[in-house]
């Protein structure tokens, strides 16, 4: 006779051996289900220990990518039997390169779209107008359905969007609630591991730029990836911040346009307008992101303040923190009084700066916008502030004077660590500095 276990919360796990209305860990109402009876323990199939030298390591069989950044990105191509996330805010564009995927694989490959969000009518419509066929699509939010849809048409490719809006029948609570969410990642990893088929699943964000839900999500999926760009730019970046099949830290840059969106070959070029190159309150510096350099423009306008009491510190694609930090540094160790002044600070492009290496670049704009005075296009900076004014070591130093030398840059201010250590470039002139009073000394 089967032995009764009690009840679970869905929400919680709260466990209780009697049912409740309400849970008394979560205070979730009518969320207790009855646990499932077990006669026996499960069996187990027996682990067999081998030592790590004894593994016969076989590459891992993959869906090619003909992109060569994108393939870089995914460590060799989408890995088979593997499950991806993409995350990124609404309206970034997420849709659209899942919906263009198939056309970056180097062979034809059997595609799904599942959407628990959109209709055929609005997917078909999107489809046409990027030039996308041969993508089969099923709207349902019904995991099982589309789970048994996939089997059928023998698909090697599923894309679920969102991973929020599907449920699972088994499972109790709401659709895109913790334990709905749970279940259906749950499901499809598993699925997706006996069937050796490829899932990417699209994750919303919150406002705070994490992938809503639990955080088991990230750890139970094997690749994780944020689309990243400002509506107002028609740049996109692809960040890959966890694969068990590659690197990490890698980025891919690309180009919205109506036809949706078109490899970045030279990123540097949409950063930088030689038209204002040489102006006050412009410099020039290297950002790092992953593997990858950009030479970026910091532009800086310091203006008397109409009310001096409340001076304004505005920061576009910066952190405006780190701009309070770096205006304390200039008045304290440069004597520059700026607390009269506003002080606008941009970096165009539409790609959030959070490379401190650009420290040095903010620093010398803001002052050069102030003292009125001009700084060499061809001129680049390198380095992290401290707080004494010093001018830090920064990361993949050898990268970024590369990148500065194929934009054309002709002179580099680095930290004053690296003086002895990085190898001559021809044609560029390296400047190690100690301090912003050294950098303002060399450059002004």
């Amino acid at each position: 006779m089967a032995k009764r276990e009690g009840y679970v919360c869905s929400s919680c796990g709260y466990e209780s051996a009697k049912w409740l209305g309400r849970c008394p860990s979560c205070g979730q109402w009518g969320s207790f289900k009855e646990k499932v009876p077990s006669t026996s323990a499960p069996s187990l199939k027996k682990a067999t220990p081998i030592r790590l030298e004894d593994v016969d390591l076989v590459s891992v069989p993959r869906i090619r990518v003909s992109s060569s950044q994108l393939s870089a990105l995914f460590g060799g191509g989408l890995a088979k039997a593997s499950v991806m996330l993409l995350a990124g805010e609404p309206g970034v564009g997420k849709s659209t390169f899942l919906l263009q995927l198939p056309a970056f694989l180097d062979e034809p490959v059997k595609v799904l779209y599942a959407s628990g969000e959109e209709t055929e009518f609005q997917v078909a419509d999107r489809a046409r107008r990027l030039g996308v066929e041969g993508v089969w699509f099923v709207a349902t939010r019904d995991l099982e359905e589309v789970l048994q849809t996939a089997e059928g048409l023998g698909i090697e490719l599923l894309i679920l969007d969102s991973v929020q809006t599907f449920w699972v029948s088994k499972e109790l609570g709401v659709v895109g609630g913790v334990a709905q969410v749970k279940a259906v990642c749950e499901r499809v990893v598993e699925w997706a591991k006996d069937k050796g088929v490829t899932v990417v699943m699209v994750g919303h964000v919150t406002k705070t730029g994490v992938v809503a839900g639990p955080k088991f999500l990230e750890h139970m999926v094997d690749v994780v990836v944020y689309m990243e760009g400002d509506r107002r730019s028609p740049l996109r970046l692809i960040r890959c911040v966890k694969n068990r099949f590659g690197p990490t830290d890698n980025v891919v840059l690309f180009e919205m346009g109506a036809t949706g969106l078109t490899e970045v070959e030279n990123p540097s070029s949409f950063f930088v307008q030689e038209e204002v190159l040489g102006k006050s309150g412009t410099v020039l510096s290297v950002m790092v992101e992953g593997l990858r350099a950009f030479v970026m423009e910091v532009q800086a306008l310091v203006a008397p303040a109409v009310h001096p009491a409340a001076a304004r510190r505005i920061a576009s694609m910066y952190d405006v923190k780190r701009l309070y930090f770096l205006l304390a540094v200039l008045e304290k160790h440069l004597e520059v009084h700026l607390s009269g002044v506003d002080v606008y600070l941009n970096v165009p492009g539409g790609i959030f700066v959070k490379d401190t290496g650009m420290d040095l670049a903010v620093a010398l704009a803001i002052y050069s916008s102030f003292v009125n005075k001009k700084v060499d296009e061809r001129v680049v900076a390198v380095g992290e502030v401290g707080l004494a004014g010093e001018v830090r070591w920064v990361r993949d130093m050898d990268l970024r004077l590369k990148e500065a030398k194929s934009f054309g840059a002709k002179r580099v201010l680095i930290p004053k660590a690296f003086k002895g250590k990085i190898a001559k470039i021809e044609g560029l002139e390296v400047l190690p500095v100690g301090s912003v009073e050294e950098a303002v000394e060399v450059l002004f």
